[in-house]
């Protein structure tokens, strides 16, 4: 039997601008939307670029102390919400298994990067999102078989501030589902979604995501789209992202689950239903005492027996043992 549980992850990255308290507000923000899981980009300048890069300062005020992250996961502990981080070298890592953080992310921008890929799977960070967005089959199976003790979720998605609907290929979802967990079963496959949120299909793909397979889905959130922070262009103002996720728990919540089982796993309400819509075996002609029955003696109609048989398979070929006037229901 396959159940959907949906992970919905509050994408942060660097909108918290190397602020403290803008990040404190983030985490609070995802917990009262209803995510399971807020995720910051843990940016050490010198592990992303060299100082003549044109975003190097960027990159540098996006630098908080050591106190500042422990503080953080404390706030994500107390509001019930797991904290992921984006991790891009080795002080980063260190970092994130040091305050204990469930799951690390691993930026697109890195899938081929072996030596980072190995120091993430010999810490004991449980869950590793692996950044699929721009990345070839090669590499992404690399990746995935140097992680292959860790529970990994392929993110596809990619951000084009905002991503244009006809890039976002969710039909990669099923594909990658089926030629990666050959060798990876245990493998969730998730999606990033960087759509226009003013349009009326940023609802939309998340649920068609998850309808194509995909577990996780990660969204980002903005405190308020008119304060012009980081990644606002494709973010939700709190509010949105609450609706979002209650619109998301609904869609989940029918796909429902399956089985192999010839009911496919049929729900009691389903079983109800079909109780209720199958018509009853009736004869059209009069049947008489040792007679074969066939299904041209048959018809199915509905009446007010309760104990009438519904599958004419079950008397066709059988010999009445007394006479049965036309339009009588054939009773077990």
């Amino acid at each position: 039997m396959m159940k959907n549980k949906i992970k919905i992850i509050a994408e942060i990255a660097q909108g918290f601008e190397g602020n403290s308290i803008y990040s404190e507000l983030f985490v609070k923000a995802a917990a009262a939307s209803g995510a399971d899981a807020v995720k910051f980009q843990l940016v050490y300048a010198d592990e992303l670029a060299t100082p003549d890069y044109k975003y190097y300062d960027l990159f540098k005020s996006l630098e908080m102390p050591e106190e500042v992250w422990q503080q953080i996961s404390n706030i994500a502990i107390e509001n019930k919400i797991a904290l992921h981080l984006d991790i891009f070298g080795k002080k980063s890592i260190q970092l994130a298994e040091k305050i204990g953080v469930e799951a690390v992310k691993i930026h697109g921008t890195d899938i081929a990067n072996k030596r980072l890929l190995n120091m993430v799977a010999n810490t004991n960070i449980p869950q590793v999102i692996l950044g699929a967005g721009g990345a070839f089959q090669n590499e992404i199976q690399v990746a995935l078989d140097i992680l292959k003790n860790k529970e990994v979720i392929l993110l596809f998605g990619f951000q084009s501030y905002p991503t244009s609907n006809s890039d976002n290929h969710i039909n990669r979802i099923k594909l990658a589902r089926d030629i990666f967990s050959k060798t990876h079963p245990s493998l969730k496959i998730g999606f990033a979604d960087h759509v226009n949120p003013e349009t009326n299909i940023h609802l939309g793909l998340g649920a068609m995501a998850i309808g194509f397979g995909a577990e996780v889905l990660e969204k980002h959130l903005t405190l308020a789209k008119n304060m012009k922070m980081e990644d606002h262009e494709s973010a939700l103002n709190p509010d949105e992202f609450l609706e979002y996720v209650s619109f998301i728990h609904n869609c989940s919540s029918a796909i429902g689950f399956v089985n192999n089982d010839v009911d496919f796993g049929m729900s009691e309400s389903e079983f109800g239903y079909r109780k209720m819509i199958r018509r009853h075996v009736v004869t059209i002609e009069p049947i008489y005492q040792g007679d074969v029955i066939s299904s041209d003696n048959l018809a199915l109609k509905r009446t007010s027996s309760i104990q009438a048989l519904t599958d004419m398979s079950e008397v066709e070929g059988k010999i009445a043992t007394k006479t049965i006037s036309s339009n009588s229901p054939i009773e077990f």
